[in-house]
């Protein structure tokens, strides 16, 4: 917002009907908009006729007085040029336009930004007026100071004109108050430019708000979506008076604020020109005071990061079994290294570590087993001393360091940070499997040895540097592959993976994998929230291609493309079993149709990682709802929060 002490900030607000600006408005010569003009042409700095003798004599005084050398305004000739450009910037506001328009995801929020954007114009408006006063008015006294300049020269009298002495000063006196009158016209010219500048790129944020508010409006009286409800099948579709279902003008996305990728992919959706932001409202409140959205009026979408709400689920059901380090281990598959389990300060199954002098060279690994980025690993040299570093009530997984790792030219440890998106269709049954063929090394900044064991040369977190020019990559990445085919492949034939009826559900991970000197891949685990950056985050090393390309794939569209995505694998599970439809009414005109095209109702969805229990149907509206305009959908509909929006993009 803007600072309360801007002047002008409180005279946008009370200056009546003609202090305001229409759209496109241009400041004339004296700085004052069109409209305002009768009103403030009588503060037009322009010294009156009195001043101008004043200063006249004052400069007749200097020229010919014993202080000849000093001009009209007690400076030496010239020295208004330099006092000019810098003595009025000490006390003038800058023009600076501080808010920027950026995607709202609300309608609230889209109001509240509308209208920070109209203060900021009116506010710049006053600071430019005011900035250019102050130019007219130096411009009016260069003006004074030439004249009278000019005016002195004039009345010479012969016996000063035959000083070559005096002569010369008052010469270098008119050149000199020229020469300030040029620069005070160029500075009233450029700052006129720059405050013009300045208001129209106010008033071009400003259109981008209106040009949003409008978008939401027409989003918000789509009539084809429908209500997400737990009995409604995705292929639901609203019936109109004609018999036939409604059909959706654009895709829609709403960003919940459920965090992980969610805004990121919906970023990239909005990149395709028929996408649109659907706005999300208050769902409810939990009992810790914490605050969950949903799209306006529960409305189902074509991609929201609450997987309730959304055609398309970025959470894998099922995603348990390939997070959490002591489940994974039921698929490894032979791709994960010898492990042991801690447990209430216990080994789990009696099943321990080899005695110390049995165990060989090599550090040894405990991580706590719901944690992950490094944060909760520690290193010991001996199997012996693992449980001296467990807390008795968490649960750890222990393993010893791969033997022979195949090292960095520089004698450094790495590890491959692999990429894999996974694809669970709409029939339940059908998986698909991806695997990127470029990625990352995370590199330890230290030589490694087998008996340091700190964490800075043992625990690779970072990722250092693009894969693809690593001389071990073409023979690694099809071995890395291969192990992730088959340890997706199992968890899916396992039924750890579970389809979703009628939802099409995807997930970007990675898989971290180390090579032996002999050319084997060994994996570790899976990363479940892998980092991923933006081109305007890291315009070198982001994953802006990877992203588009993997979402190319979950939702095609015209000119989309899989990129460096190759398909590894696909895998088909059990489906899971549908649950009875509810008895239903025939549906009405303009009513939804609860039918489900296979005469199926699909299950609840699974709950996003970060969400709360899903509130019952029976259980009231919270009363914590904010008085927002959000709030009075329930209520109003939203045809009122349509003609709020039109009203104010208008």
């Amino acid at each position: 917002m803007l600072a309360a002490g801007t002047p002008g900030a409180a005279g946008s607000r009370d200056g009546g009907a003609a202090r305001q600006v229409v759209h496109g408005s241009r400041l004339d010569s004296n700085g004052v908009p069109p409209r305002v003009l009768s009103e403030d042409k009588a503060a037009t700095v322009r010294p009156t006729q009195a001043s101008r003798v004043s200063a006249g004599a004052l400069g007749r005084a200097g020229a010919l007085g014993p202080a000849g050398s000093q001009g009209a305004n007690g400076r030496r000739p010239g020295a208004h040029g330099a006092h000019l450009s810098t003595s009025y910037q000490k006390g003038v506001p800058a023009m600076d336009v501080l808010v920027r328009f950026e995607r709202s995801w609300s309608i609230q929020d889209a109001l509240d930004q509308h209208a920070a954007l109209a203060e900021q114009r009116e506010v710049l408006i006053e600071i430019g007026q005011n900035r250019l006063r102050v130019r007219q008015t130096q411009l009016s006294f260069a003006e004074l100071e030439a004249e009278d300049a000019l005016e002195v020269a004039k009345n010479m009298s012969p016996f000063d004109a035959t000083d070559p002495q005096r002569t010369l000063m008052l010469a270098s006196r008119v050149r000199a108050t020229v020469r300030d009158l040029r620069l005070a016209q160029r500075l009233r010219e450029s700052e006129q430019q720059l405050v013009d500048e300045h208001i129209m790129l106010a008033e071009a944020e400003i259109e981008k708000s209106r040009q949003e508010m409008a978008m939401m409006k027409e989003v918000i009286d789509d009539k084809s979506l429908v209500v997400a409800t737990d009995e409604v099948n995705v292929q639901a579709k609203v019936v109109g008076s004609d018999g036939k279902p409604a059909s959706q003008k654009y895709n829609y996305c709403c960003n919940c604020k459920v965090g992980g990728h969610g805004t990121r992919f919906s970023e990239y959706f909005l990149e395709r020109p028929d996408w649109r932001v659907y706005p999300h409202q208050k769902w409810f409140q939990d009992e810790k005071g914490n605050e969950y959205h949903c799209p306006l009026g529960k409305k189902l979408v074509n991609f929201a990061d609450e997987s309730h709400f959304s055609r398309v689920a970025m959470y894998l059901k099922g995603r348990a079994w390939l997070e959490e380090k002591t489940k994974v281990l039921d698929i490894g598959c032979g791709y994960i290294p010898e492990t042991y389990i801690i447990e209430g300060g216990q080994w789990k199954d009696g099943k321990m570590p080899p005695p110390d002098d049995q165990a060989g060279p090599g550090p040894w690994f405990v991580k706590e087993a719901d944690r992950n980025w490094g944060t909760s690993v520690h290193c010991c040299l001996n199997p012996s001393e693992c449980m001296g570093l467990v807390k008795p009530d968490s649960l750890y997984v222990v393993q010893q360091h791969i033997k022979n790792p195949l090292l960095m030219e520089d004698g450094r440890k790495s590890h491959i940070k692999f990429y894999v998106l996974l694809v669970g269709y709409e029939d339940g049954s059908q998986w698909k499997l991806y695997t990127y063929k470029d990625g990352y090394l995370s590199i330890s900044p230290n030589k490694w040895s087998p008996n340091d064991i700190s964490k800075e040369t043992q625990v690779t977190i970072i990722r250092s540097e693009r894969i693809g020019t690593w001389p071990a990559w073409p023979e690694a990445y099809p071995k890395c592959k291969e192990g992730v085919a088959k340890v997706i492949g199992k968890a899916v034939k396992d039924g750890k993976l579970e389809g979703r009826l009628g939802k099409k559900q995807f997930e970007i991970f990675s898989a971290d994998f180390i090579v032996d000197t002999s050319g084997a891949v060994w994996m570790f685990e899976f990363n479940m929230s892998p980092v991923l950056k933006d081109a305007k985050d890291s315009p070198v090393t982001n994953d802006a291609d990877m992203v588009r390309s993997a979402l190319s794939i979950v939702q095609p569209y015209e000119g989309g493309s899989e990129g460096l995505w190759d398909l590894a694998g696909e895998f088909f599970g059990e489906p899971p079993v549908p649950k009875q439809p509810l008895a239903q009414a025939p549906p009405a005109a303009d009513a939804v149709d609860t039918t489900a095209a296979d005469g199926e109702v699909p299950p609840m969805d699974e709950v996003a990682p970060r969400s709360p229990p899903r509130p019952t149907p029976a259980a009231p509206a919270s009363p914590s709802f904010a008085p927002t305009l959000e709030s009075a959908v329930g209520a109003a509909g939203l045809s009122a929060v349509g003609a709020e929006l039109e009203s104010a993009s208008s």
